[in-house]
């Protein structure tokens, strides 16, 4: 153990720290807070066990002034328990960090079935801990000047980082995931702590400093004194009181007490997972979303329901958004190498799901279903998922729409199609959408098209155009809203039975299925 006191890297004189560390004891602290209000910045210290921390604190407190490689331990009856609640901490880093406690969450974890690679843990304390631990200071301050004058808080190892550093390494041999306190993990573990017999020791504040807490806000201060007094507004009062007056209105060192704070509430936060891919519909009579006219709903179901169901499953989500690369509508069928499509699944449980089960879970909703099928279906970031919206109006799409003309037609009186590039369009809003869409008139582009005759009254169209280009209107010209149309360039009626997506040129996500 004395060799272990020579490494603590606290003050440059070991002896020096008998007489506080004894007065931090004898005031109620914690072996933890006993520490950190020492200077201690170490978290290997920390992470020792309660029983081991006991022992350094017992070392500590009871050093003569002296050489401490051969010291007696001495005299143990100032010595906390961690039956008796700190008077820093409010036993935040002794019950709260017990192996009792620990055990709670991990069974919650695997209650709710949480699976990550990684987890963060986050604490809620209670704000009148601000106060304590100032109060804590400014004993020191007062009865040891030669060596805190000039200390501030800030210079004491945080609480919640000594609780992060305590538990962290624990609770990842108990969730069996992986830990690190400086790296930020999508799944939080949060923790609020509450103290209910010191909950009121933050009032004086309210009272104490009237430019911080404004008449207002003291007249209001019985019905509404937590939206009055949070962590800002109190570290901002401390501030602005002096030393002398600080110690006037609040007992330094704090007054012991006699219950233990308490995790009030344990939640688990996962930040949304993004899962893409692409999808082929076949169907003329599903829709992309599921589809609600006049609250009634049309259809058994859509395309995002059968390719996100069975995803949330898999994840454990609580729910899902839908998101693709345009729509088609429901007697439109996408072929080729599909559309891209996003899931952004809300608060998942599981996290962690390797490509070979992504390739099942693939196989398992193309299986269940005729009407479409997925491919490339793969976990993607946040930053990759913003990729799927990026120049939406630059990128270009090939479609096949079967046309019926007017008049009679032959092979050659479509070959005049081919040689038209880069048709620029102005389309007013369709009528057929009109009643869900702001009147407006847009500019789009068809890059190339040609006919393919197939009798005299029928061929199919090819074209490649601008994304947001509205195909149906194209042919028909909708009364006269596209200008100019197929029917126009053709000089008769013309439309269109069936339309195709062929393509959607996004190259997004990766191709994984060849």
């Amino acid at each position: 153990m004395a060799e272990e006191l020579k490494q603590l890297k606290l003050f440059s004189d070991v002896a020096a720290m008998f007489a506080p560390a004894k007065s931090l004891y004898e005031a109620g602290c914690c072996p933890c807070c006993l520490l950190r209000f020492l200077g201690e910045r170490d978290c290997q210290i920390y992470q020792k066990s309660a029983e081991e921390l006991q022992t350094v604190a017992l070392t500590l407190c009871n050093q003569p002034q002296g050489d401490v490689a051969d010291s007696p331990t001495g005299d143990t009856t100032c010595v906390n328990t961690d039956d008796i609640p700190c008077i820093a901490c409010l036993g935040i880093l002794q019950h709260g960090c017990s192996e009792e406690f620990l055990e709670k969450i991990q069974k919650r974890m695997e209650e709710e079935g949480y699976k990550s690679q990684l987890f963060s843990l986050s604490l809620m304390t209670p704000i009148q801990l601000i106060v304590r631990e100032h109060a804590v200071m400014l004993f020191l301050r007062e009865r040891f000047s030669d060596l805190y004058t000039g200390q501030s808080i800030d210079k004491v190892t945080s609480m919640k980082d000594v609780y992060k550093w305590r538990c962290g390494p624990r609770l990842k041999d108990k969730l069996n995931m992986e830990y690190h306190h400086q790296i930020e993990s999508p799944f939080l573990i949060q923790l609020m702590f509450q103290h209910k017999e010191t909950e009121t020791e933050c009032s004086f504040l309210i009272s104490a400093c009237p430019k911080v807490f404004p008449t207002n806000s003291r007249k209001r201060k019985r019905d509404s004194e937590q939206t009055v007094l949070n962590r800002t507004s109190v570290t901002k009062a401390i501030s602005s009181l002096s030393e002398s007056k600080f110690m006037s209105l609040v007992r330094c060192p704090p007054e012991k007490v006699d219950t233990m704070c308490r995790c009030q509430e344990l939640t688990c936060y996962h930040e949304a997972l993004f899962v893409a891919g692409r999808y082929n519909k076949y169907s003329r009579t599903l829709s992309q979303t599921p589809w609600v006219v006049d609250g009634e709903r049309r259809g058994e179901t859509s395309v995002s329901e059968l390719i996100c169901t069975r995803i949330k499953a898999m994840f454990m989500a609580q729910e899902y958004r839908f998101s693709s690369a345009g729509r088609e509508d429901v007697d439109v069928r996408t072929l080729g190498r599909g559309r891209p499509f996003l899931v952004e699944l809300i608060q998942p449980h599981i996290s962690d799901v390797p490509l070979d089960k992504m390739k099942l879970l693939q196989q398992e909703i193309n299986s269940g279903t005729t009407d479409i099928a997925i491919r490339d279906l793969q976990i993607v970031s946040r930053e990759e998922s913003g990729k799927l919206k990026v120049g939406e109006t630059e990128k270009t799409k090939s479609y096949s729409a079967l046309v019926r003309v007017e008049k009679p037609i032959q092979p050659d009186d479509l070959k005049f199609l081919e040689e038209i590039k880069d048709l620029k369009l102005a389309q007013k809003t369709p009528i057929r959408v009109i009643h869900r869409r702001p009147l407006a008139s847009r500019d789009r582009v068809i890059h190339n098209m040609s006919g393919e005759y197939i009798d005299s009254q029928h061929f199919t169209l090819h074209l490649k155009t601008q994304a947001g280009t509205y195909i149906k209107e194209f042919v028909h010209g909708d009364f006269g809203r596209t200008q100019p149309s197929l029917s126009t360039l053709m000089h008769m009626d013309t439309d269109i039975l069936e339309l195709d997506v062929e393509s959607v040129d996004v190259d997004w996500p990766k191709t994984i299925d060849e």
